[in-house]
């Protein structure tokens, strides 16, 4: 059995970046979409506001901007329409 040779000098692996953009808001809950790399691409989740500070610092999230919010939706639009 041989033993991975790991230099001291390599470079960190490369952190994609992630986004998030919150979809809906209340005193106890925080919707909210959830990618990285492409904020077209995500998953949606939901926790208390506390815990979604914490995510989005953990992850160095960008929130995502009101103006490209609504640039993802109408793209998310068109393609619904087409499949219906």
């Amino acid at each position: 059995m041989t033993t991975p040779i790991v230099h001291a000098a390599s470079p960190a692996p490369r952190r994609t970046q992630s986004y998030v953009r919150v979809t809906s808001r209340n005193p106890q809950w925080v919707e909210f979409e959830f990618s990285l790399g492409d904020p077209a691409l995500y998953v949606e989740l939901v926790m208390r506001p506390d815990q979604f500070s914490a995510f989005c610092a953990a992850q160095c999230a960008i929130k995502v901007s009101h103006l490209l919010g609504r640039a993802l939706e109408h793209e998310r639009d068109k393609w619904s329409d087409t499949v219906a």
